[in-house]
């Protein structure tokens, strides 16, 4: 479990999906092991929003790139 503890008491625990918590000073986008303030709660989901769809566009880029690689393989294998 990650637990952030601070010298003013406050704990935030960063374990688990992203997600906006609100405490006493503010607004922070925690999950996934990380902790970022943010403005408010719109800013915060805005983030979790465009992290969720950098991770989509990595895979997608990871699926094509292994696909294009299994192409070759098949190709080659097949002018043997």
């Amino acid at each position: 479990m990650s637990i952030l503890r601070f010298s003013d008491g406050m704990t935030i625990n960063t374990d688990g999906p992203l997600r906006v918590i609100r405490k006493s000073d503010g607004y922070y986008v925690v999950g996934n092991g990380m902790c970022l303030p943010v403005g408010s709660r719109a800013e915060g989901q805005e983030y979790i929003r465009e992290i969720e769809q950098r991770e989509i566009e990595q895979l997608e880029e990871k699926t094509s790139s292994t696909r294009r690689w299994r192409n070759v393989v098949v190709s080659v294998w097949r002018h043997r």
